[in-house]
């Protein structure tokens, strides 16, 4: 019987080992899982708590000796950041995204942010370019927006699992194919960090609607300044637009019911639930002459 080994992270992660356990086709020999201190839940305990539900013999990276890969048949990296160099020839990585379209990094906060319609997870074979290898297969959904990036991962997580069972199938019966991509159609999506999180008022409502949207939990959140305050935006309405003679973004315009109205680069944006980011205390908008950065 073939074996497999598996490196995860987050959410898909812990579905995808979910996926694992339930099938007898192949050997789970081990599951190799990280932390993550960036995001407000990285479901690393409940990865490890089913691991040892099922007997599993599981490492955090930190510990992990890459040379226990040269007994597996087939690794498979789920949500996974860092280079695996062991076996590397019988490796297969998951991708956030319907490639060659948004290769990189965190390409489903791009895809929301760009407001693609279509969102999905490659398989492919590693090489040593980043999300260059070989395609053995793809699951894409169909969404509509307003969404929020928890939804989302929902939706793509229950591609992950469609896409996994599939390939472990393939494993199973030694018929695992793939097709290179096609390199007219590439593109990228760089790596975010903390200044990312911080809103550009110039930008348009609707763009900023989605921004917000996508950066909600189980990720930090879009955050603003306001005075010496730092606020997190967690409920947000994007809104048509007034005549402005003297627009500028970032002020507040209307104060309705203590849900401020945002002048944008273009359209407006209501702010329906905001909290501070040092105590998580809700904002109270008690003045309209209030300008946000």
């Amino acid at each position: 019987m073939n074996s497999i080994a598996i490196f995860l992270m987050g959410k898909k992660g812990l579905m995808c080992l979910e996926t694992i356990l339930n099938t007898t086709d192949i050997e789970l020999k081990f599951v190799v899982y990280a932390t993550d201190k960036n995001v407000e839940k990285d479901y690393a305990d409940e990865i490890v708590t089913l691991c040892k539900k099922h007997n599993i013999s599981n490492y955090n990276r930190n510990t992990f000796d890459e040379t226990l890969l040269n007994s597996i048949s087939y690794s498979i990296s789920v949500s996974w950041r860092w280079l695996i160099t062991t076996n590397i020839e019988r490796l297969i990585v998951f991708h956030d995204s319907i490639l060659p379209k948004y290769r990189g990094f965190n390409p489903l906060v791009t895809a929301l942010i760009k407001g693609d319609q279509e969102i999905g997870v490659t398989a492919i074979f590693a090489n040593k370019n980043f999300d260059k290898g070989d395609i053995i297969g793809v699951e894409k959904v169909i969404i509509t927006y307003p969404i929020k990036i928890s939804q989302a991962i929902d939706l793509i997580s229950i591609c992950y699992q469609d896409l996994l069972k599939r390939i472990i199938q393939k494993i199973a019966t030694n018929s695992l194919e793939a097709i290179p991509q096609d390199e007219s159609l590439a593109s990228f999506s760089l790596w975010r960090d903390e200044e990312d999180y911080y809103i550009d008022w110039s930008l348009d409502a609707s763009t900023l609607e989605r921004t917000i949207n996508a950066l909600g939990f189980p990720y930090g959140g879009a955050k603003t300044k306001m005075e010496n305050n730092i606020i997190v935006l967690d409920e947000i309405k994007a809104l048509p637009d007034v005549e402005i003679e003297n627009r500028t973004p970032g002020k507040i315009l209307f104060l309705e019911n203590n849900q401020p109205i945002v002048v944008c680069g273009k359209g407006l944006l209501k702010i329906e639930k905001t909290y501070y980011l040092n105590d998580r205390n809700n904002v109270v908008f008690n003045k309209f002459r209030t300008r946000l950065k």
